[in-house]
């Protein structure tokens, strides 16, 4: 009896001592990477391409709507404290084809390549558990690139107008906005887990219309998109 006592004993300082050096790794660990594979959603809405700015259509009866794109989100944290952190996502380019409707549907638009780093201040729910929800806010910053119109757009207008329709060009202003995450580790040891993840990011910009090499609409987007991701998490 006493020697099951010891050995009860011995196991109980065990875990006792591995919970401490867990807890205290964990403590020193103040960085996490998480990275995967992202659908982005835009909920997106356009004020007229061409219906509102006095070539003779009628009002309101034309928009733009941003495709769904696929690519590979990362972000870096760092804990504040355990429950704490500070988060920044970060992205391979996205790129999204950009779509006609109203009497402008079914033809297509452009394209364009945007980047959308974020910053966010995380809170974490049970932060030295095997199962590990967060949330967080703050603020987005996006870049648009190789915005490009597409010879469909030009042939579309050029009938449209009437003809002399020769050349079109696309121009996306940068965005400052909201963002919001939340998501959840799952820990498969002391460095690494499987995390899900989605993010809403405010993104409204200003698409600049040029025919004939003239600016001949300015049309307010609102891409709003919405990030699932499903990849990796390493602490470190």
């Amino acid at each position: 009896m006493y020697r099951k006592k010891q050995v009860l004993s011995v196991a109980v300082l065990g875990l006792l001592m591995f919970n401490t050096a867990f807890a205290q790794r964990e403590a020193e660990d103040k960085w996490l990477l998480r990275f995967g594979a992202t659908y982005v959603a835009p909920l997106d809405s356009s004020d007229g391409v061409i219906g509102d700015n006095g070539l003779g259509l009628i009002p309101g009866k034309d928009e733009v709507e941003v495709d769904d794109a696929l690519g590979f989100t990362f972000s870096l944290s760092y804990a504040l404290d355990p429950n704490w952190a500070v988060t920044l996502l970060a992205a391979a380019p996205y790129e999204h084809d950009i779509n006609g409707e109203g009497v402008l549907a079914g033809v297509e638009v452009g394209e364009t390549k945007h980047l959308p780093p974020s910053l966010t201040v995380e809170y974490r729910f049970n932060p030295q558990g095997r199962i590990r929800p967060y949330i967080g806010a703050g603020v987005n910053w996006t870049w648009f690139y190789k915005s490009d119109s597409d010879p469909v757009l030009t042939a579309a207008l050029d009938d449209i107008l009437g003809g002399g329709v020769t050349t079109t060009d696309l121009d996306l202003d940068n965005s400052f906005g909201f963002a919001a995450n939340a998501g959840i580790d799952w820990q498969l040891n002391d460095s690494w887990a499987v995390n899900t993840s989605i993010w809403f990011l405010d993104i409204d910009t200003q698409a600049e219309v040029f025919v004939n090499g003239a600016q001949v609409t300015e049309v307010d987007v609102v891409v709003d998109p919405l990030l699932f991701t499903l990849g990796l998490s390493y602490r470190f």
